[in-house]
């Protein structure tokens, strides 16, 4: 899962079209530097192959105040089918960074769509929280060392996503 393709169609969808650097500074906006590992470089190379695999269409081309002209981009049907996909895909990630994007976007989704992917995520969440802890139960000495506090970070990691989403998918 991409989380900058996801990011960048997700900026361009929230402005109805938008040029490198006002979806740099949608991204900016939206703080994504504080939860992911974006780059300024990644956005612009995330238009320039969105563009080559016909994700975005040029709406039109104007000058720029200094440096080169400004390209406005706009999602094509297939870059709209892709941001869903994405979407959805980042909906049901374990990994904190895509469902981040996921859910910083989740109103793009019809509402019980999108609380009814939290609420599935959250419980796929509290069922390896049991699982993890079932394998904590396991007497301590084997595997690598600190086993126990690693399942035990991984647990509340867990567990606390869960409780967000969940607290999220009932609003």
């Amino acid at each position: 899962m991409n989380v900058t393709r996801l990011l960048v169609l997700g900026a361009i969808r929230a402005k109805g079209g938008a040029h490198g650097y006002a979806i740099r500074q949608t991204l900016d906006d939206w703080q994504v530097q504080t939860w992911t590992r974006l780059r300024s470089g990644s956005v612009y190379h995330a238009l320039t192959q969105l563009e080559k695999e016909g994700l975005l269409a040029v709406a039109a081309e104007a000058a720029g105040n200094r440096g080169p002209d400004k390209t406005l981009f706009v999602t094509t049907p297939a870059g709209e089918a892709e941001f869903f996909a994405l979407l959805r895909e980042a909906l049901g990630s374990f990994d904190l960074i895509e469902l981040s994007a996921g859910l910083a976007l989740v109103d793009a989704l019809p509402a019980a769509e999108g609380r009814e992917r939290l609420a599935a995520t959250a419980q796929r969440l509290r069922e390896n929280v049991a699982r993890l802890a079932a394998i904590a139960a396991v007497p301590a000495g084997s595997g690598t060392p600190r086993t126990q506090d690693l399942l035990a970070l991984w647990s509340a990691n867990l567990a606390a996503s869960a409780a967000v989403l969940e607290r999220i998918a009932r609003e």
